[in-house]
């Protein structure tokens, strides 16, 4: 298939580039200009610098390209940040995907969507509901998860209503090198690296160290997003996930065996969220029953990639 990937310069796009490619597939890219390729060096890619709220421009070059598939991975990603601009965090998420899906049906109608949002859309879960599947209902809590669940929703709806070849993939916590240090295996990790470094005192600082949450290796999800799209059903849903809950408390005891130095970690009032599920953990029977999908890296593993990742960065001033 020829592959339009939207955000293919953000976290989950370089390792789903890789991923499709290994698969055979032609791969297109979206980034947002100034075009920055960086990550994505040495990768056989085409490449459009465009804003996706930019729809005359989104339509042209899917009409130009005619892609098999579009990969929908563009959108804000950082709870945070919604929660300081949740106007910015809707336009990115619900109106990016809305451009994505319009742009479809008007160039390129025959194409498979595969919209990721995310499994912050089911926030407020009861322990009796767990491992969660796609059929639970949708109770955000954050600004975030609200945006996706919109997101989602309007994918869904858009399959149903014009007769578009659209998956929903939502993706349970992932981390991987390259990963920002907003997020909680990448903040944990950057400062035992730089504990290593002597560049902070031997102390982790950490938010909330009991909840609970399903990680999974960004190349497992990788995989699954170019399973959905090779075999997943039209219009249906999915989970990818671990199916395995692990706290952040757990996350730090895992890092702490693969550091150099022995570190202190203290839990942080000012780090914590203020809207926070105890536990979150999902089932990716769905996947795996539909395409043979299933993660395959090890937790302490993937852990470990993270913290050499930021030992590079550590040198070089991150």
């Amino acid at each position: 298939m020829r592959v339009l990937v939207t955000g293919i310069g953000g976290f989950a796009g370089p390792p789903v580039a890789r991923a499709l490619l290994a698969g055979g597939h032609a791969v297109e890219g979206v980034l947002r200009p100034p075009l920055e390729r960086s990550r994505l060096a040495g990768l056989p890619l085409t490449l459009h610098a465009l804003d996706l709220l930019d729809q005359e421009r989104l339509r042209a070059v899917v009409a130009q390209r005619r892609p098999d598939a579009v990969l929908h991975l563009a959108g804000l990603s950082s709870a945070s940040a919604a929660e300081r601009d949740p106007e910015e965090a809707y336009r990115a998420n619900l109106g990016g995907t809305l451009a994505v899906l319009d742009a479809v049906r008007s160039a390129a109608p025959r194409a498979r969507v595969l919209a990721v949002t995310s499994a912050e859309i089911y926030g407020a879960v009861d322990a009796a509901e767990l491992p969660i599947g796609e059929d639970a209902r949708l109770r955000p809590l954050t600004v975030y998860g609200a945006s996706k669940a919109a997101a989602d929703l309007a994918a869904a709806q858009w399959g149903r209503a014009y007769g578009l070849d659209v998956v929903r993939a939502r993706p349970f916590n992932h981390t991987g090198p390259g990963q920002d240090a907003a997020f909680v295996c990448a903040a944990l990790a950057r400062q035992i690296a730089r504990i290593e470094a002597g560049r902070q005192e031997a102390v982790v600082h950490a938010g909330n160290l009991d909840p609970v949450r399903d990680f999974s290796d960004v190349r497992d999800v990788a995989a699954a997003y170019v399973a959905l799209l090779e075999r997943g059903q039209s219009g249906e849903v999915y989970n990818l996930c671990s199916g395995t809950g692990c706290s952040i408390a757990e996350v730090v005891a895992i890092l702490r065996t693969h550091a150099r130095v022995a570190v202190r970690v203290t839990s942080d009032p000012s780090l914590r969220r203020a809207l926070d599920v105890p536990r979150l953990v999902g089932s990716h029977a769905r996947a795996t029953r539909d395409t043979g999908w299933e993660p395959r890296i090890a937790w302490s593993d993937t852990l470990a990639t993270v913290l050499e990742d930021w030992r590079a960065r550590a040198v070089a001033g991150g």
